[in-house]
């Protein structure tokens, strides 16, 4: 699904950052190539993110 209409960014991508470590959506855009432009997808990224990493943390468990 794609999360950022303005660079194409994939929920795909923002979960696989996550899980290597990334936890800002900001540091995470400039991974992927370029940061925010209209900001209205960053609530759903941070969302996103947030579920990744907590998935991480109890699959460690």
């Amino acid at each position: 699904m794609y999360v950022c209409l303005c660079n194409g960014y994939r929920d795909s991508e923002l979960r696989e950052l996550a899980q290597q470590g990334v936890s800002c959506v900001y540091e995470a855009y400039e991974a992927l190539g370029n940061g925010p432009c209209c900001g209205t997808c960053l609530d759903c990224a941070r969302d996103i993110m947030s579920e990744a990493r907590a998935a991480l943390s109890v699959a460690a468990e």
